[in-house]
């Protein structure tokens, strides 16, 4: 008996020793938690959930610009409808300390799906200003709104956040392009009604997903309501604050391509063809976040990533022509969705990061509506470049305020 044991204990060591064992053991291993995990079971839903949430928001220069031609909106009817958009993830994530802890998040998820159906289908019986306005208000506030904070909460109460936040921002680019690309060929065949109905579609072939979702567990008590405003640290606000700046920039230099294309030479058709270009290099950038952030820290990367950015701006400044814009919007959107789940990693890293993550839609979506709107507001005075000096100043204050947050008190990855 003895030597049988003895046998066993050896046998057990070299399999141990064995790196295909200790692979196939961590496999096992994760393999596990992700059956037993809501959270790690919900995260391909809430993959397409942030995808979706802000699908308007993303494809923004194509639907608002066939919303016009079918309705005769002015430029600033346009711009309100396009703050509409973002505002439900505002409202959603400042009121979340309310309903996240109590309402069912699955029936949450169905039911916000749905208010985005009829929220498009509406648009193609509702043609005045005023009444698109409030649809699409009422629609982002509780449609869009509330998908954006539970995918968020979901995402980053996973094990491997940076990665999963990666594959998020994949399938945001992913669909995203892919609807950028079929808009027009919608409008086309069949005029507003197919842009509304491909796009009902893609919401409502979601909802059945719905029910991968956690009914709301693994909450921390800071989330509750008896402990009232969430109390975040000033590293978790840092940290915010840097996610609000990368939205501002990237959304900024996206909402006004057109109008920098046409100053560099590049003509309409063209500058659609290199935003669905960059959006492709936006998902391998996306992609490409988790493995560098095991192989040479999530820091440096992020570093890394920002300092490239920053040095494809000086070109444009040098010769405002076609092969500066080009490699601008190419690099910058590999970049730029580079960074970015970087931010979000740091976040759900922190003690208090699952309460902070309901304030996250909220932060990027402010940074949505305020980097436009800062470019509107200098366009004038200070040209067509101004969307760059924006994006680079925002891009540069994010970088700080990453610095400073992600020092201050972070729990140490695994």
């Amino acid at each position: 008996m003895k030597t049988l044991s003895s046998t066993g204990a050896l046998w057990r060591l070299i399999l141990r020793a064995n790196p295909l064992h200790r692979v196939a053991a961590r496999r096992s291993r994760s393999a596990l938690q992700a059956a037993t995990d809501p959270f790690e079971r919900a995260a391909s839903a809430a993959w397409i959930l942030y995808a979706l949430a802000p699908l308007i928001t993303y494809c923004s220069p194509v639907y608002f610009g066939l919303l016009s031609a079918h309705n005769g909106l002015s430029e600033t009817q346009v711009g309100l409808l396009a703050g509409a958009e973002s505002i439900g993830a505002v409202v959603a994530s400042l009121g979340a300390k309310w309903w996240i802890t109590r309402l069912d998040w699955r029936h949450t998820a169905a039911v916000s799906l749905i208010i985005m159906v009829a929220g498009i289908l509406a648009t193609v019986v509702v043609t005045s200003f005023v009444g698109l306005l409030a649809v699409r208000t009422a629609t982002s506030v509780f449609g869009g709104g509330p998908l954006l904070v539970i995918a968020i909460t979901v995402l980053s109460g996973t094990r491997l956040p940076d990665r999963n936040f990666a594959f998020a921002f994949a399938a945001q680019l992913l669909i995203g392009m892919f609807v950028l690309l079929l808009l027009p060929l919608a409008d086309a065949e069949a005029g507003w009604w197919g842009v509304a109905g491909g796009l009902s579609i893609c919401f409502a072939a979601l909802i059945p997903a719905t029910s991968r979702l956690p009914i709301g567990a693994k909450l921390t008590d800071e989330m509750t309501p008896t402990n009232g405003a969430v109390r975040l640290s000033t590293g978790s606000w840092l940290l915010l604050l840097s996610i609000g700046l990368l939205s501002a920039s990237t959304q900024g230099s996206w909402a006004f391509s057109e109008i920098l294309g046409r100053a560099a030479g590049m003509p309409l058709n063209k500058t659609s063809l290199l935003l669905v270009g960059s959006s492709i290099l936006a998902v391998v950038g996306s992609l490409a976040a988790a493995p560098m952030a095991t192989a040479w820290g999530r820091g440096r990367s992020y570093f890394a990533g920002s300092v490239i950015t920053l040095l494809c701006l000086v070109p444009l400044y040098v010769d405002l022509g076609v092969a500066a814009y080009v490699q601008y919007y190419l690099i910058g959107a590999f970049m730029t969705a580079f960074i970015a789940p970087f931010q979000l990693g740091a976040l759900s890293d922190r003690h208090d990061g699952t309460a902070a993550a309901t304030l996250t839609p909220a932060v990027q979506a402010a940074g949505m509506m305020l980097g436009p709107m800062l470019v509107g507001l200098t366009a004038t005075t200070y040209g067509p470049l101004s969307s760059v000096s924006l994006a680079g100043a925002c891009l540069l204050s994010a970088a700080l305020a990453y610095a400073s947050g992600s020092r201050s008190q972070a729990i140490t990855s695994t």
